[in-house]
């Protein structure tokens, strides 16, 4: 079984920071290195992130991320265990969410006890990774 995880958070800075890249090339790295596979969500205000592996890396990866500086109120929404991987081959996915994209979204969300769940279907999107 693979361990996964979608949570979000608020960014300390705006979309296109610097520091955007330097979360994403970190992760890209570090994940490949402890076996996690996902994808960011980037929009103006915050991520959103799904991690998935072992559960001993996804939970040791959230730790590192709730502390990281760069962001704050980071909040965990699905905790579950999976059959397959939903990101094989990415170390780390990005997209960037539009005002656009943003105002389509929170006209179809579903709110589950006070939260939001966002579902990921790459491969039903015929998503594949580069």
């Amino acid at each position: 079984m693979i361990h996964q995880m979608l949570f979000t958070s608020l960014s300390r800075h705006p979309r296109g920071h610097g520091s955007d890249i330097d979360i994403l090339s970190a992760a890209m790295t570090r994940n490949r290195q402890i076996g996690i596979t996902g994808f960011l969500l980037r929009e103006s205000t915050g991520f959103c992130q799904v991690i998935e592996g072992t559960e001993v890396a996804v939970r040791a990866l959230f730790a590192l991320i709730e502390s990281d500086p760069r962001n704050f109120c980071v909040t965990q929404h699905v905790q579950r265990d999976v059959p397959t991987r939903m990101f094989p081959g990415w170390s780390m996915a990005y997209g960037a969410l539009s005002a656009e994209d943003r105002a389509f979204l929170s006209r179809r969300k579903v709110a589950r006890s006070g939260g939001v769940v966002i579902a990921f279907r790459p491969r039903a999107a015929g998503w594949a990774p580069a």
